[in-house]
């Protein structure tokens, strides 16, 4: 993971997209192009004028700079982003002592794409973060990982 894409801790959504821009070489005008969003949004939200950005403002500029929606979201909002991050499964789908889906750890998806339960990365007792699904139980507190399907 490059740790440099990260957002620094209380860092500016303007000063985080400007040391982005710069590590990537990038202009205003090619990262707007990039983006698919006009040159002078760019120009405003690194001069800190923009206060709420749109949906599609901020998937472009994500993928412009390759990096996950939630970094962005996080700098506009004033939060760290947190880079603990455990095996996402569906605890419904997912069979015991097998990997977790690929499909599952995609870092945008939020729900099973077979049942459309949320997906959990910890462990629904105790919080615990699951960093491995090696195993059937939370080493913490012994509670299964697996929900049994309710008929």
């Amino acid at each position: 993971m490059d740790t440099w894409k990260t957002p620094k801790p209380k860092e500016s959504l303007a000063d985080y997209v400007v040391r982005l821009r710069k590590a990537l070489n990038l202009t205003q005008f090619e990262l707007a192009d990039l983006a698919g969003i006009h040159s002078r949004s760019v120009g405003k939200i690194e001069r800190g004028l923009t206060v709420k950005i749109n949906r599609r403002t901020l998937q472009g500029l994500a993928s412009a700079l390759g990096i996950p929606q939630e970094y962005l979201d996080a700098t506009t909002k004033g939060e760290e982003v947190s880079l603990e991050i455990g095996v996402k499964f569906c605890p419904l789908c997912w069979n015991p002592g097998t990997p977790a889906d690929p499909m599952w750890s995609n870092f945008r998806a939020k729900y099973c794409y077979l049942c459309g339960k949320p997906l959990r990365a910890s462990c629904i007792n105790c919080g615990e973060l699951v960093l491995s699904l090696r195993h059937r139980f939370c080493p913490l507190c012994g509670h299964p990982y697996k929900e049994m399907a309710k008929t």
